[in-house]
């Protein structure tokens, strides 16, 4: 591997975030969200300080919504000076951070929806990056990559939105990684496995999350190849259908628009096309075999 090939300037940290305060894992352990926000702003710090021109942005995924928690969109000329010592860019990003974060929970604090929007947020955290690539000059230069950071499982209903925002990663060439606390996510390991990124799964409540996200998701991707990363693991690449927004084995597929359906129907609800019901095969009787008569 070359030197040019690894390059660890200009690099772009998308982090979107689970922010939902009601999850089954900050329910069971109180003060765990305080623990994983303090070791993510700790981690995205880590990101800025290991070259002066790497850039940071997070999106948090709630239950109603998405939002930019940093930059901020409503303050982002706002400078903050710091008070005890800490480095003034360090300093603003977490004061920022935090502020954003009490207005976006206080958002979601009469919903009972346990499900995040985590497939927006993805697609925000894209949106954003096509922003930098515009704002870029002849000269300049930028390597991306999105992380997320989730307690919910599966969303069958974020189906579609998770592939749309998959296969635009891939074509973008940017990889997609996933640091699951406590369940898996079968449609995050079909992402980070498209788009050749790395998937976690963290221990619920563990305390060693700085760690894990230090040692997995802070170096570069060509950096990557030579540390000693764990195994891959197998990923589960079942569809959701259509109708029930269920992960299923064995499905029906339209021959036009490609929608998946547990059961036969007719119509495609998507592309209104018709089809014919499949015929019943009979069953194929065994020929009786002749007895030989000897002379």
């Amino acid at each position: 591997m070359t030197e040019d090939e690894i390059d660890e300037s200009n690099q772009l940290l998308v982090v979107i975030v689970d922010v939902n305060p009601n999850q089954l894992m900050y329910a069971r352990h109180p003060g765990s969200f305080s623990r994983v926000m303090n070791s993510l702003l700790t981690f995205m710090n880590s990101h800025l300080m290991l070259h002066a021109s790497n850039r940071v942005a997070l999106v948090a995924a709630h239950a109603t919504g998405c939002s930019y928690l940093y930059p901020d969109p409503d303050q982002s000329k706002e400078i903050l000076r710091q008070q005890d010592g800490q480095h003034e860019a360090f300093y603003q990003f977490e004061t920022v951070v935090r502020r954003r974060l009490k207005t976006v929970i206080n958002m979601d604090l009469h919903s009972t929806a346990t499900e995040s929007l985590v497939s927006g947020g993805l697609a925000m955290a894209l949106t954003y990056i096509n922003r930098v690539y515009a704002s870029l000059g002849p000269a300049e230069k930028v390597n991306p990559r999105l992380l997320a950071i989730s307690s919910t499982g599966d969303s069958a209903a974020q189906y579609i939105n998770y592939m749309n925002s998959f296969f635009t990663a891939q074509k973008l060439n940017i990889p997609v990684d996933c640091c699951m606390l406590g369940q898996d996510s079968g449609l995050l390991q079909q992402g980070c496995d498209i788009t050749g990124g790395v998937y976690l799964k963290v221990e619920e409540n563990s305390e060693k999350l700085l760690e894990y996200l230090i040692w997995m998701f802070l170096p570069c991707v060509p950096v990557r190849k030579m540390l000693g990363a764990p195994p891959p693991i197998r990923v589960d690449y079942r569809a959701a259908c259509f109708c029930h927004r269920q992960l299923v084995d064995i499905g029906f597929v339209c021959s036009v628009c490609l929608s998946i359906f547990c059961k036969f129907n007719p119509v495609c609800t998507t592309c209104h096309a018709v089809f014919q019901p499949p015929k019943i095969m009979a069953p194929i009787r065994k020929k009786k075999e002749s007895k030989k008569v000897s002379a």
